[in-house]
């Protein structure tokens, strides 16, 4: 058995020993495609898509250094005003980068970006995205989805001390407070970060090995911290519980969906690097109502570039691994609701590709003297490397997302139900499998069987073999052979994949189910 089986094989044993298993096959949800939304260029308009021209920001702090723990006292000057501030160095690995992200902390509330007023601002340096575009487009996309708040932002051309910094993306800092992530007074904001002990943030671990910081309020008593831990530890024993898919007691019942949606699009969309739950997911919690997620944040490693790697644009990012939304997608409910909203939200991501060149062009002067000042030399991080101009890397951005929309639009296979059981008796069960929407062509499935808790050739008939969906069809059926014998045994457990598909269909989730062989009662 290959790798990638003995893996695939776990990940179903672990679902099987937490699901409850069904005793009959759930036919699919109509194929028809929901009809596209049209793209909102107001709303990408409203957080500063496509970009201004960058206009000078200076940074005064009489020349005392910069540091990421302590704030120094200075000023900030932009569009001919001045304002008092403090500033402090921000970020995890990219304060150690050659060229600094820094926060901003007006004494008084100042409208930097947009119309609204507020005291803390953020400085992005951008230093690992050498198109200068990631975090601007995925806003962009953002803001034309149900999520309730996307950051606004604008170029600036930093001038530190006298000294010129480059381009930086000047954005709202994400936080609690009316006009940007608005909540009650008994309301949290929280961030699945995994290094929240690091970053000194208060948070906990869940037995589920969630990492979860509080980022509002600052300052978090015992019981604070004993409310939101329980109600995540509440929510992850029914995520993870026997009747995680039912629409009235399941996880649905605990998180916005629709809003959870579309906050994983955007971020399997870009293939940001953290998004799999490692850091910066940001969601919001009220007591007694749901789980919200949002908003999107640090694009700065997606779209080709992760650490000291590369991805691909035609392969799962995100939904990969152990988290929340990776654990929803074993709902095919849940799948099917995630593509059909992909189809409604692709004529918005795909205005927002064809104006990045514009946008490149936008930046002007000022991102060619900061391409000259960080990564003409070749100094800069050589595996954030595309390309050895600006202009190429914004090319290749934009290539990578045609590249990814497109894979990301094919047509997609799943099995209709993960988990079905049977009574121990010679017999076949047949595990359905389904097709996002109709095909025009013929498209083959491959699948295998593999035993958990069975033993092939006693227990199951050991197998792998291909059905055919004829064209206009969406449902198929998985045969397993279930067989009888005379010996006095607990459950066993038959893992069922699918393997792959031709014709351009992609495989999506689940793609692993479970068939459980109930126990002997001779």
């Amino acid at each position: 058995m290959s790798l990638l089986r003995h893996l695939s094989a776990a990940v179903a044993l672990a679902l099987a020993s937490s699901l409850a298993l069904t005793t009959a096959a759930t036919g699919p949800a109509s194929a028809r495609a929901a009809e596209p939304a049209l793209p909102d260029p107001a709303a990408a308009a409203a957080v500063g898509w496509p970009p201004a021209p960058p206009a000078q920001l200076v940074i005064d702090t009489q020349g005392q250094p910069i540091d990421r723990e302590d704030y120094v006292a200075g000023t900030v000057t932009l569009d001919g005003v001045t304002h008092a501030t403090e500033v402090r160095g921000r970020g995890n690995s990219t304060w150690g980068w050659a060229k600094k992200p820094y926060k901003l902390k007006l004494e008084d509330d100042a409208a930097l970006v947009g119309t609204e007023a507020f005291d803390e601002w953020v400085l992005l340096a951008g230093y690992g995205d050498r198109s200068a575009l990631r975090t601007a487009a995925a806003f962009a996309v953002a803001a034309q989805t149900r999520l309730a708040w996307t950051p606004r932002f604008r170029f600036v051309d930093v001038v530190l001390n006298g000294q010129s910094q480059g381009l930086y993306m000047l954005t709202e800092q994400v936080e609690e407070g009316s006009g940007r992530v608005d909540l009650p007074d008994d309301g949290f904001l929280l961030e699945f970060n995994k290094r929240y002990l690091r970053d000194g943030e208060p948070g906990f671990r869940t037995r589920r090995g969630s990492s979860i910081a509080f980022k509002d309020p600052d300052e978090v008593t015992k019981q604070q911290r004993r409310t939101v831990r329980r109600e995540v530890t509440r929510f992850e024993k029914i995520l993870y519980g026997p009747s995680f898919a039912d629409p009235e007691r399941g996880y649905a019942a605990h998180v916005n969906v629709k809003k959870l949606i579309d906050w994983y699009l955007v971020e399997e969309l870009f293939a940001n690097q953290d998004s799999n739950f490692q850091s910066s997911v940001h969601m919001s919690w009220v007591p007694g109502k749901r789980f919200v997620f949002g908003p999107v944040w640090d694009f700065d490693l997606s779209a080709g570039t992760k650490w000291k790697a590369s991805s691909s644009p035609e392969a799962w990012y995100t939904r990969t691994g152990q988290h929340w939304v990776a654990r929803m997608l074993q709902d095919p409910s849940f799948s099917r609701r995630v593509k059909s909203r992909w189809a409604r939200l692709r004529p918005a991501v795909e205005q927002v590709v064809a104006q990045l060149p514009a946008a490149g062009e936008s930046l002007g002067e000022v991102a060619d003297v900061d391409w000259e000042q960080w990564h003409a030399d070749g100094a800069d991080l050589e595996w954030t490397r595309h390309a050895p101009t600006r202009r190429g890397e914004v090319a290749f951005l934009g290539e990578w997302l045609t590249k990814r929309v497109r894979w990301l639009s094919r047509n997609e296979v799943r099995l209709g139900d993960a988990r079905l059981a049977t009574q121990e008796r010679a017999r076949t069960v047949w595990v359905p499998v389904e097709l996002q929407s109709a095909p025009s062509a013929a498209v083959e499935v491959s699948w295998a069987l593999t035993a958990l808790r069975a033993e092939a050739g006693v227990d199951f008939v050991d197998a792998d073999g291909r059905i055919t969906f004829a064209p206009g069809q969406v449902q198929r059926y998985i045969p397993v052979q279930v067989l009888d014998d005379d010996v006095t045994e607990g459950r066993e457990l038959i893992h069922v994949e699918i393997t792959g598909a031709t014709d351009g269909v992609v495989v999506g989730s689940p793609s692993a189910g479970v068939v459980a062989i109930a126990p002997s009662k001779r």
